[in-house]
């Protein structure tokens, strides 16, 4: 069994929470701040609650004082140590129900919860990005136990996305500028989803102020009279790209002069919300944004840096800060568990960690675990046979990130393609990319494609229209439902997910 740290006494430490609070706070400071992912770490339920009728774990009596203290990174795996452990552990989950493990941003409780755990269970193979730096500044002495480390991994992409799919044969560097615009504006189309800042344009260039300090941020422009006018500051050499929700005129001045655009280029596809993109290579300094006239009383935008034209190296460590960001994942997929036969494999490793850390309920350990691996071996038969209502012709997969591949690869499935990698919103695919996705799905005569719990399905919701398919948005990836919800135990995810891929591919 692969664990990670040293196997220390199995006692809570005051004292290491204690001495673990400056690094917690340290690490905070440092840490970019907490996303709407972030979740308050919650307490797994009971398997009494949670396991089928008949297999529900057994717990002896036991003084919730002397309880291992387990922490599990997100929400699918609490539901496996819950079903092995039953109350006698203290269990909490980093990262709860429908919320996204590769974006989350802790919070300081969850530093605090680690420096008191006695045994940590991961995923592994580089799913959870974050966790390394937050185990480091707890100062946690807990071992980690990878429960990844009995399964054979595909290789990262083996679905295939998109981006993926343009790129394995592009040979040309020079394909690397034009694809700089695909890319803001698969970028951009997503902000034009998330809730507005609104900003009133001023009605003379001599009373423009800095209104729309950030990229990446959907404005909602009010003009007077069909014109106005934004102050606009650039940082560096390169190039800013205007995304429009209609098509309005814009001029950008340096002092008096107007400047004259790369590009002024109509969108048809690849993104409904933006009718058109001003292309403009700046250097820095000052400028003022004129729209209009003859504009629409209010203007929705989003604007995108380009590709910079500096190659120093502080050019460098930015581009290297943003593909860090990205949470992208390493050699293998880590989405393990979307084949319940992976999920034995990690039910064991769980079963072998809790009954070395805690040998006094090792008996029960095992005993929960067979039970429960009774149970997963009736759940691979349940999506068998529910797969087996569809001809193998139709069964192809098109999702919103790479993480049905050992669900495809288990029963049978062509990943056509995904719009993301591996990860999910922090990758931005290509106009081009998407495109092709399309003109892909067309051509197989994929019936419908599927969105996620975890992800927003404005993107996928582009795609099914242009390619004029069905989409279907209740599919759970990476986390479970609430409890009581379609997916609330792992059991209950595999089986909402097989029967919901079968009926809407059957139609």
């Amino acid at each position: 069994m692969k664990i990670l740290g040293g196997m220390q006494m199995l006692l809570p430490s005051k004292r290491r929470v204690l001495v673990s609070l400056f690094a917690v706070l340290t690490f905070l400071l440092a840490a970019c701040g907490a996303s709407p992912a972030a979740q308050t770490p919650t307490a797994a339920p009971t398997a009494a609650t949670e396991a089928a009728p008949g297999t529900e774990a057994t717990t002896p009596p036991t003084d919730a004082s002397s309880k291992l203290k387990v922490v599990a990174t997100f929400s699918i795996l609490g539901d496996l140590v819950t079903n092995v452990a039953g109350d006698l552990i203290d269990l909490t989950v980093l990262v709860g129900p429908d919320s996204d493990p590769h974006v989350y941003q802790p919070v300081p409780r969850d530093s605090v919860t680690l420096a008191g755990a006695d045994l940590i269970i991961e995923n592994g193979l580089e799913f959870e990005t974050w966790f390394d730096a937050l185990y480091e500044a707890s100062g946690s002495q807990a071992p980690r136990v990878e429960l990844a480390e009995r399964v054979t991994p595909l290789p990262a992409g083996e679905g295939h996305s998109a981006h993926d799919e343009e790129h394995a044969h592009d040979d040309d560097h020079a394909h690397d500028d034009d694809h700089a615009h695909d890319d803001g504006l698969a970028h951009a189309c997503k902000h034009f989803g998330d809730d507005p800042v609104a900003v009133t344009a001023a009605a003379t260039s001599a009373e423009a102020t800095a209104v729309m300090p950030d990229d990446h941020t959907r404005y909602d422009l009010t003009l007077s009279n069909g014109e106005g006018f934004v102050a606009f500051e650039q940082d560096r050499d390169g190039d800013v790209l205007f995304f429009l929700g209609s098509e309005t005129p814009l001029t950008l001045f340096a002092g008096d002069t107007p400047l004259v655009p790369e590009s002024v280029e109509p969108i048809s596809e690849g993104c409904d919300a933006v009718k058109v993109v001003y292309t403009f290579d700046l250097e820095p300094g000052s400028y003022v944004v004129q729209f209009g006239p003859q504009a629409e009383t209010l203007l929705t935008l989003v604007w995108e840096r380009g590709e910079g034209h500096s190659h120093s190296e502080e050019a460098h460590h930015d581009e290297k800060d943003h593909d860090d960001h990205g949470h992208s994942h390493g050699e293998y997929d880590p989405h393990i568990w979307q084949d319940p036969n992976n999920a034995m494999l990690m039910v064991e490793v769980i079963r072998d960690a809790l009954s070395e850390a805690d040998p006094a309920n090792a008996d029960t350990y095992q005993l929960n675990a067979e039970r429960y691996l009774a149970e997963l071996t009736a759940l691979d038969a349940f999506v068998q046979a529910e797969v087996s209502r569809l001809p193998v012709e139709a069964r192809k997969l098109v999702t919103t990130h790479d993480t049905f591949a050992y669900f495809a690869d288990r029963y049978d499935f062509t990943v056509v393609g995904t719009a993301l990698g591996t990860t999910t919103e922090n990758a931005d695919p290509a106009a081009g990319d998407l495109a092709a996705l399309v003109n892909e799905i067309r051509a197989v005569g994929v019936s419908a494609i599927f969105a996620d719990n975890v992800s927003n399905p404005t993107l996928m919701e582009t795609i099914a229209r242009e390619a004029g398919v069905t989409l279907v948005t209740d599919l759970h990836t990476d986390a479970l439902s609430q409890p009581g919800g379609s997916a609330g135990t792992y059991v209950a995810m595999i089986q909402h997910n097989a029967t919901t891929i079968v009926n809407a591919l059957a139609e």
